[in-house]
């Protein structure tokens, strides 16, 4: 078996200090050695072995079998097994590339161990890729390669091509015989290089002239290539020939000129590169619809020109005739105002008079009792007056039989002589106060008699009053009916009236909201006119040719001021 014991000294201190990254393994495949490069090139990848590798354990490495690194080790076995002779290998562990160059280590026949190189394969593997990017840069793109001070050293077939020249003619020549003579000269020609010496890359959109003296257009980025101690040791060039696109852009660019001009009346008559064919037939199309668009335009806008005009000429009309309508209802709903409130004071007028009506009634009513009670009172006077009319008579016949009875005692005195003249005295006293009593009593009855007369008229004129009061009463009553009825009605109208009224004042209302949007109308149509105006006159800087859809005239252009709404009058009030 084979161990690092049979090592001698000098071959292990030699072998840990060469850069070669070495392991070495016995027969089983067991690690016995590893010197200082493969020491720490496994370390600085333990942490990424580790993630793909579960049982990779870099301190216990030595001693460890080299199937750790493999997720199927039984054909790495059978490999080495079989192994006489140098092998190489790339294994991938995760992200990371190794390549192994495997020794077998024998003994005459008998094999003892193996030698295993190992090496990070990134960097192999990024020059593998940058050559395949190259190669595949070279095949879609010209490369040109400079030395420092600007001559050429080679050139791949695409930059010769587009250039016309073969590789004989240009190798060891400066770069200026590519450039216009007067920018060779030039210090920006000097400070383009200079940057270049100084590792700056310059990438831009050149021009170049081909063997012919024929322009040619590069997007090209010139790139200095360093050293390992960032040197600038050469200068290579990648381009792509953009003349195609550069001279299609530039006859789409004067025939964007001549369309910002005004002028339609061209089109793209020299074919393009195939690439650039479709655009510019998507050009040649492009002006003609607008040529066909703009013809369309000009007859729409002389079509729009005079709907215009008749649209703002019926607009006046129009704001004229519902500023006249408006001022009508307007008159007319001041005058219903002024009769609602006249009728509202009649009606108010109407209510005081049925009212007083009705005050009178009831004070007539009053009257009557009164006129009755003293009718009754009256009566009962006539009634006292002939009763005493009749007690005045009682007394007049007293006095008359005293008067008799005076006269018979006179009578008897006399007949009694001396002795009957006191008698005689008192009785002419009796007859003659019986004499007063019976003209008394006549005076009183004549006066009571008068009295009956003048009670008798009153009572009737009483009763004359009564009966007109009762007249005048019932006439109220009717007048106080009348007077209800003319309240109701008076009412009622004055409602009807104030309904009319808010009717009317809501036609006043959508009356000016009518004027006024058709003030609106008519401003949008002199907008509009305007708009047009200034249309035909854009229209008018298009040279369409003679091929193009368009009006053979249009009309003349009218001012702003042609088309402007004529103010409507000023509303005399406003809204109420």
């Amino acid at each position: 078996m084979f161990g690092i014991s049979k090592i001698a000294g000098m071959q292990r201190e030699a072998m840990k200090s060469i850069t070669a990254n070495i392991m070495i393994a016995d027969v089983d495949l067991n690690i016995r050695y590893m010197n200082n490069a493969v020491t720490d090139l496994l370390k600085e990848a333990g942490p990424d072995l580790k993630k793909e590798l579960p049982r990779f354990d870099f301190d216990k490495l030595i001693g460890s079998n080299i199937d750790i690194f493999h997720k199927n080790p039984s054909h790495q076995r059978n490999m080495l097994a079989a192994l006489k002779t140098q092998h190489r290998a790339t294994i991938w562990i995760g992200h990371r590339a190794f390549d192994l160059i495997v020794t077998p280590l024998t003994n005459g026949a008998k094999t003892t161990g193996f030698v295993v190189e190992w090496s990070n394969a990134r960097e192999r593997l990024q020059n593998l890729d940058y050559q395949a990017q190259m190669v595949a840069i070279s095949r879609s793109q010209g490369v040109i390669e400079f030395t420092t001070q600007g001559e050429i050293v080679s050139a791949n077939a695409n930059f010769l091509k587009a250039i016309n020249y073969s590789m004989d003619e240009i190798k060891g020549r400066p770069h200026s015989i590519l450039v216009e003579p007067g920018y060779a000269q030039s210090p920006e020609y000097k400070a383009f290089w200079d940057a270049l010496r100084r590792g700056e890359v310059q990438s831009a959109e050149f021009t170049r002239y081909a063997k012919n003296g024929k322009a040619i257009f590069i997007n090209a980025s010139y790139n200095p290539i360093l050293d390992a101690k960032g040197k600038v040791t050469k200068v290579v060039k990648f381009a792509t020939d953009v003349t195609e696109r550069v001279e299609a852009v530039s006859a789409i660019g004067e025939a964007l000129t001549k369309l910002a001009n005004g002028d339609l009346s061209f089109s793209l008559d020299q074919p393009f590169a195939s690439d650039f064919e479709s655009l510019r037939s998507t050009m040649n199309v492009a002006l003609s619809q607008m040529r066909n668009t703009l013809g369309a335009v000009a007859r729409s806008t002389a079509q729009i020109d005079m709907g215009t005009r008749e649209i703002s000429q019926s607009a006046e009309d129009l704001s004229r005739r519902t500023e006249q309508q408006a001022a009508s209802l307007e008159e007319t709903a001041a005058a219903l105002d002024q009769i609602t409130v006249n009728v509202s004071n009649a009606a108010k007028r109407a209510e005081e008079a049925r009212r007083s009506a009705s005050t009178a009634s009831q004070n007539a009513e009053r009257s009557g009792n009164v006129v009755a009670d003293a009718v009754g009172a009256m009566s009962r006077i006539e009634a006292s007056s002939n009763q005493i009319s009749n007690i005045i008579g009682v007394i007049d016949e007293i006095a008359f039989q005293t008067n008799l009875l005076a006269l018979n005692a006179g009578v008897e005195a006399a007949r009694a002589g001396e002795a009957g003249k006191g008698f005689a005295v008192v009785a002419q006293e009796v007859r003659e106060l019986a004499q007063r009593s019976a003209q008394a009593a006549k005076e009183i009855k004549e006066l009571i008699r008068n009295s009956s007369s003048e009670v008798s008229t009153g009572v009737k004129l009483v009763s004359e009053t009564g009966e007109s009061l009762q007249t005048i009463r019932s006439n109220i009553v009717v007048v106080n009916e009348h007077m209800e009825a003319i309240t109701s009605s008076a009412r009622e109208q004055a409602t009807g009236l104030s309904e009319v009224n808010a009717a009317v004042n809501q036609m006043d209302q959508v009356t000016q909201q009518n004027a006024a949007m058709v003030e609106e109308t008519n401003a949008a149509s002199a907008t509009l006119a305007q708009e047009t105006a200034t249309l035909r006159d854009l229209i008018r800087h298009f040279e369409l040719g003679q091929d193009a859809t368009r009006t053979t005239s249009l009309p003349s252009s009218h001012s702003a001021s042609s088309y402007q709404r004529t103010e409507a009058p000023a509303r005399r009030a406003s809204m109420r």
